[in-house]
C-alpha cells in the first residue's frame, strides 16, 4: 500500500515522539531505548534495545536539542541524579554558556557559598526561570526562582533556551531556565523509587541526611484513563568557609623618608562561617485522559528552604590616614607597600586620641526562610488532526523572611603585621592581648529584617491549526495574562554604635577612653572565645583568637538588642558617664512601619503569534518558526515621599505615593533550522528580548534631604531614594548562528553556536535635577541619586560543545566516554559616570587618591573564558564521572561593602571619595560521583565535590597600587553516600 507524504510525515512524528519520550523514561530507569527494526515482511516496527544510564540520558538531551525549533540544551533526570550536584543551581553549571555564583550575592564579595547560588547565561544574570513552561519565582524582591531552593531529585529534566519563539512567555534576556517535573503517563506501568543520603563536610566535620521518595502510577476506568504521581524530598547540607581579607591601598606621602608617594594597606581581616541549611520539595501531579482527544492535568509544586550561616570576624576599621609603619617595612619598585607592622600609637590631632589600631570583633547570623507553592491546572483538546486547543491556569504563592544581624565587640590592637609577599598574606598581632576578655568593649549591632510576600495568578490560551502537504505547518495564536502582587518589606542595615572610639571624652563624649573595656564581659555569659581551630585549613600563617558576642545575642533580636542596649548603658552609667543621656537606647526600626514597606502590583497582557513552515523537499530541508510577541505592563508601585524638617523647605511630613508606570514591548523572534545532512543540522535565530527591572529596584519610597552649612547658613537641597517606580524593561537585540553534527546514535555529537546581545536600558545610579513643592507650593530644585535606564552594552561571543562514547576502543575501555563545552564572551558597556548627590561620591570605579580607576570594565558577572569537562564511564554495572568547572574571572561590583568610603586626607578634613571595583579571580571545581547497580533495583553510590579544595579569591583593581587579591577563601570538600532504589 502506497502511503500518503502526510501519513508518513505523521508516522515520523509519531515515532520521533515516542523515541524521544522513551529516552526519557529510560534516561530515568524506566523503560529500554526502543530502536527502529524492520521484521520478516519488511514492515518497519519498534525493537527494544536496553540502554540505560548516562548513555540514554546524554541521548535524551541530545534528542531534544536536535528536536527542538529553539536554540536549547538539555539536561535529563539521570543526568541531575548522577552528577555530583545537590540542587539545580550546580547542575546548571554543566550547561554550555552557564555559570553559577560561588559567593552568596555577586554584589557581596565578602561572603563565600559553597553551594551555588546566582545563574548566569552568557554571561547575563537577567535569566527567566519556569517551571513547566509556567511562571516560577521566589518572594526576595526579584524576579526570578532561586534554583538552590529546588530539590533536583523532582526535576525529569532542566531545559535552557538561548533564543526564544513567540509562543514562550517574554522576561528572559540572558536566556530561560525550564524546570521538567514527571507527569504520571510518562511511565507505562507503576513506579516506585527513592534514594537515602549522607551528606559530610569535612572541614565543618558535619554529617547531615537527605532523602527522596517517587510514587507513580496509572489506571484504565470507564471514566477514562487516569494518572498519579506523588514525590517528595528532603535534605540537609552543612559547610564551613574560611576567609582572609586585605583592605583597600592608600597614597601616603609622610611615612618615607624623602617623602615620595607610597601605597599602604588599611589593613587586614579574617573571618570563619559555619553554613546550615534544610531543603524540602514535594509534588503531586494529576492526569486524566477521557478520551482520544482531551487531556487534563492539576499540579501542585512546593519548595520550602531554610538556610542560616554564622560568622564570627574580626575586621579593621581604622583610618587608612593614621596608620604609623615599622622602620623595618618593604616596600616595591612601585613603593607599594609589601610587609611591615601597621600601628597607631600616636593618632594624629583629627582622629579620636585612642591609641591602637580598632578593631571589629563580631558574631554575624543569617536567617533566610522561603516557600515558593505553585499550583497549576490545565486542558488539551485535540478535536481533528488539524486543531488543538489548550488553557492553563496557574498560581504562585511566594514568602522569604530574612534576619540578617551583626552584633560586635571592639578592640584596639597595639600593631598589626602584613606580609603580603605570600599566599595568603601572613597576619600576626598580640594574640595574649587578643585573649584576654578586658580589653574589649561592645563596639556596635546591626540587624536587617526582611518579609517579603509575593503572589500571582496568570492564565494562558493557545490555538493551533496544522496544514498538511503545504510550506506551512501550522498557525498558533495565543494570550496570556498575569496579575503580581508583592509586598516586600526591607529595613536596611541599620547600623548604629554602643561604645565608638569617636565617643570619648577627648572628643566631647560621654565616655572615659582608659575605661572602655569592660570586666563584666569575662564570665562568658555573653561573649564566646573563638580560637579559630584549623583555620584556613591550617594553611594560614595566622595568629589571633576572638572574643566575639554569642550568636544568641545577634538571633535573638530585637529583644536582645533592647538588652544588649540598656546594660551599655547602665555600665556606662556606673562609671559615671551619662552614656544613655548622651547617646541614647537602641532605636528599633518596626518591620510594620509603613516606610519600610515596597508595595507594587503589576498586570501582564500579552498575545503571540507564530506561524511554522518547512521545505521538506529541498535538498537540504529547511523549517523554523517566525512570529511577534506583543506584552503590555501595567504597574503601579506605593509608598510615600518625606519631606525635609527644615523650613521652609518641609515640616518632615509623609506623602503618600502612587507611581503608575505602562510599557509596551514588541518581541519579533525567527527560528530557522537547516538539515544539511542526515547528521548536520545549521541553526539561524533572530529574535529581540527584554527583562522587567526587579521589584527591589521599584520601591516608591523618597526622602528629600536639606542641609544647612551652618558657617554659611547655605542650603544644599538632595535625595538619595536608589529607587525609581518609573524604570522600563532592559531589552536585547540578539542573534544566533549554529551548527551542530550528530556523529553517531550513540550520543555523540559536537556543536559551535555563535551569538551576539545588543542591550538597552542598562540600570544604573545616576543623579538629575527634581523639583518639589516646599510649605509655600513654591518648586525647589532637589539633586536626586536613583537607578534609570542610562546604558548600553554589547555581548558576543562562542559555545563549542562536544559529546561522545568511546565504544571503538576495546573492553573495558569502551566504557569511556567524554563531555567537554567552552564559552567565549567578550563584552563591552557604555554607562555614563555620575555624581551621587548624597555624598558627592562619583558612581563609576575611583581610587583612593581620586583618581579614576583605568580602563573598560565588562558587564558584571561575565566570564571571558569558562569550560566544562566531563570524564565518563560506564560499563556493567558501574557508572562513573569525573567533572571539571572552571571559568574565568569576572567582575562582581564597584564599590561593595569594604571597597568603598569617604576619607579625609592626611592633615585635612577634604574628603576624597573612592569605590574600587572587585573582581572574583579565575576559579575552578572537580566533583566526581561512582555509582554501582546492585541488581535491577537497588544502586550504591558515592559522590563528592571540590575534591582538589580549591582556594577561591577576589581581586581589588587599583592604579598606583595596582592588583592585589582582596580575600582568600577555603571551604569544604562534601561527601554523599547514597542509595538509591526504583521498583
Amino acid at each position: 500500500m502506497t502511503k500518503s507524504p502526510e501519513t508518513l510525515s505523521s508516522a515520523r512524528r509519531l515515532i520521533s515522539s515516542t523515541y524521544v519520550s522513551s529516552l526519557v523514561l529510560c534516561a530515568m530507569g524506566v523503560v529500554g531505548m526502543p530502536a527502529l527494526a524492520q521484521d520478516d515482511a519488511g514492515e518497519t516496527s519498534l525493537e527494544e534495545i536496553v540502554v540505560t544510564g548516562q548513555r540514554a540520558s546524554i541521548q535524551s538531551a541530545q534528542n531534544i536539542k536536535r528536536d527542538a525549533e529553539a536554540i536549547v540544551d538539555s539536561i535529563v533526570a539521570d543526568d541531575i541524579g548522577k552528577l555530583p550536584d545537590r540542587s539545580v543551581t550546580e547542575t546548571l553549571q554543566r550547561v554550555p554558556g552557564v555559570t553559577i555564583e560561588r559567593f552568596i550575592s555577586i554584589g557581596d564579595p565578602e561572603h563565600f557559598s559553597a553551594e551555588g547560588s546566582g545563574v548566569a547565561v552568557r554571561g547575563m544574570k537577567h535569566v527567566r526561570s519556569e517551571l513547566n513552561g509556567r511562571d516560577s519565582f521566589s518572594a526576595s524582591g526579584g524576579r526570578s526562582l532561586s534554583f538552590e531552593d529546588v530539590p533536583s531529585e523532582l526535576m525529569a529534566g532542566v531545559d535552557v533556551y538561548k533564543n526564544p519563539s513567540a509562543d514562550m512567555i517574554e522576561g528572559g534576556l540572558g536566556g530561560t531556565v525550564d524546570l521538567r517535573t514527571r507527569m504520571p503517563f510518562d511511565s507505562d506501568d507503576r513506579l516506585i523509587s527513592g534514594s537515602v543520603s549522607v551528606n559530610y563536610g569535612d572541614f565543618i566535620k558535619e554529617t547531615d541526611p537527605s532523602g527522596s521518595l517517587l510514587y507513580s502510577d496509572r489506571w484504565d476506568t470507564s471514566a477514562g484513563e487516569f494518572g498519579l504521581l506523588l514525590d517528595v524530598a528532603y535534605s540537609e547540607i552543612s559547610t564551613r568557609t574560611d576567609g582572609i581579607f586585605l583592605r583597600p591601598f592608600f597614597a601616603r606621602n609622610d611615612v618615607t623618608e624623602d617623602g615620595s608617594t607610597a601605597w599602604i594597606p588599611r589593613g587586614a581581616d579574617w573571618r570563619s562561617m559555619d553554613f546550615n541549611r534544610e531543603r524540602l520539595g514535594s509534588y503531586a501531579a494529576l492526569q486524566w485522559r477521557p478520551d482520544d482527544t482531551q487531556e487534563f492535568f492539576l499540579t501542585v509544586f512546593r519548595s520550602e528552604y531554610d538556610m542560616r550561616w554564622d560568622e564570627d570576624a574580626i575586621f579593621v576599621s581604622n583610618s587608612p590616614w593614621s596608620i604609623q609603619l615599622s622602620d623595618d617595612t618593604v616596600f616595591d619598585e612601585n613603593g607599594v607597600f609589601v610587609s611591615g607592622t601597621l600601628s597607631n600609637t600616636a593618632p594624629p590631632s583629627w582622629e579620636p586620641q585612642v591609641p591602637g589600631i580598632p578593631f571589629g570583633a563580631d558574631i554575624r547570623v543569617s536567617e533566610r526562610e522561603s516557600v515558593t507553592t505553585d499550583y497549576a491546572a490545565g486542558w488539551k483538546w485535540v478535536p481533528t488532526d488539524n486543531w488543538e486547543i489548550s488553557t492553563e491556569f496557574q498560581y504562585t504563592d511566594s514568602t522569604t523572611d530574612t534576619l540578617d544581624s551583626t552584633v560586635a565587640t571592639g578592640i584596639n590592637l597595639e600593631s598589626l603585621t602584613i606580609d603580603i609577599g605570600s599566599e595568603p598574606p601572613t597576619i600576626t598581632t598580640d594574640e595574649e592581648f587578643l585573649a584576654d576578655p578586658t580589653n574589649y568593649y561592645w563596639a556596635f549591632a546591626m540587624p536587617h529584617v526582611e518579609d517579603s510576600e509575593a503572589n500571582q495568578f496568570a492564565w494562558r490560551g493557545d490555538l493551533e491549526y496544522k496544514f498538511y502537504d503545504s510550506v506551512v505547518k501550522s498557525v498558533k495564536v495565543g494570550l496570556r495574562y498575569t496579575d503580581r502582587e508583592a509586598d516586600n518589606i526591607n529595613t536596611g542595615y541599620h547600623w548604629q554604635g554602643i561604645y565608638q572610639t569617636w565617643m570619648t571624652t577627648d572628643w566631647g563624649g560621654g565616655l572615659n577612653v582608659n575605661e572602655l573595656g569592660m570586666p563584666y564581659m569575662a564570665d562568658g555569659s555573653q561573649m564566646t572565645l573563638n580560637t579559630f581551630d584549623n583555620f584556613f585549613r591550617g594553611d594560614a600563617d595566622l595568629t589571633g583568637v576572638v572574643w566575639a558576642p554569642n550568636a544568641d545575642i545577634a538571633a535573638g533580636y530585637p529583644g536582645s538588642y533592647v538588652d544588649l542596649y540598656a546594660d551599655a548603658a547602665a555600665y556606662a552609667d556606673s562609671l559615671g558617664h551619662p552614656y544613655s543621656a548622651t547617646y541614647g537606647d537602641y532605636v528599633l526600626r518596626d518591620p510594620n512601619d509603613e516606610q519600610w514597606a515596597n508595595i507594587q502590583e503589576e498586570q501582564t497582557y500579552s498575545a503571540y503569534g507564530l506561524l511554522r513552515f518547512g521545505f521538506d523537499e529541498w535538498a537540504m530541508p529547511l523549517d523554523g518558526n517566525i512570529g511577534v510577541r506583543v506584552v503590555e505592563t501595567d504597574s503601579v508601585s506605593s509608598g510615600f515621599l518625606v519631606y525635609p524638617n527644615v523650613a521652609p523647605f518641609g515640616d518632615g511630613s509623609m506623602e503618600p505615593v502612587r507611581a503608575e508606570n505602562s510599557y509596551t514591548n514588541v518581541l519579533p523572534s525567527l527560528n530557522l533550522r537547516l538539515s544539511i545532512r542526515e547528521d548536520l543540522v545549521a541553526r539561524f535565530a533572530v529574535s529581540k528580548a527584554m527583562a522587567r527591572p526587579e521589584f527591589s529596584e521599584m520601591q516608591a519610597y523618597q526622602i528629600l534631604n536639606a542641609d544647612v552649612d551652618a558657617d554659611t547658613g547655605g542650603v544644599t537641597l538632595s535625595s538619595g531614594s536608589w529607587n525609581n517606580p518609573y524604570l522600563e524593561p532592559l531589552e536585547a537585540d540578539q542573534m544566533d548562528l549554529s551548527l551542530e553534527w550528530y556523529f553517531n546514535d550513540a550520543g555523540g555529537m559536537a556543536h559551535i553556536n555563535l551569538f551576539y546581545k545588543d542591550i538597552d536600558g542598562i540600570i544604573r545610579n545616576q543623579t538629575i535635577a527634581e523639583q518639589y513643592p516646599d510649605l509655600n507650593g513654591t518648586l525647589q530644585t532637589y539633586s536626586v541619586t536613583r537607578p534609570i535606564n542610562a546604558g548600553t552594552a554589547e555581548i558576543q561571543g562562542y559555545e563549542i560543545g562536544y559529546s561522545q562514547f568511546f565504544d571503538f576502543l576495546p573492553e573495558p575501555f569502551d566504557g569511556l566516554g567524554l563531555q567537554a563545552n567552552y564559552t567565549y564572551i567578550d563584552s563591552s558597556t557604555d554607562v555614563p559616570a555620575s555624581i551621587s548627590a548624597d555624598d558627592g561620591s562619583l558612581i563609576a570605579p575611583v581610587d583612593t587618591d581620586g583618581t579614576m580607576i583605568e580602563g573598560t570594565l565588562p558587564y558584571e558577572g561575565l566570564s571571558e573564558n569558562a569550560f566544562n569537562l566531563v570524564g565518563m564511564f560506564e560499563k556493567g554495572r558501574i557508572s562513573a564521572r569525573l567533572a571539571w568547572s572552571w571559568r574565568d574571572e569576572y567582575l562582581m561590583s564597584i564599590g561593595p561593602n569594604g571597597f568603598n568610603g569617604t576619607d579625609g586626607g592626611v592633615g585635612t578634613n577634604q574628603s576624597v571619595a573612592w569605590k574600587l571595583p572587585v573582581w572574583s579571580d579565575a576559579t575552578g571545581q572537580l566533583d566526581g560521583s561512582i555509582f554501582y547497580d546492585i541488581n535491577d533495583n537497588f544502586t550504591i553510590g558515592l559522590e563528592a565535590n571540590n575534591l582538589t579544595n580549591e582556594q577561591t579569591r577576589t581581586i581589588m583593581k587599583q592604579n598606583g597600587a595596582g592588583d592585589h587579591y582582596a580575600s582568600y577563601f577555603v571551604n569544604d570538600t562534601r561527601y554523599a553516600l547514597t542509595l538509591r532504589a526504583s521498583f
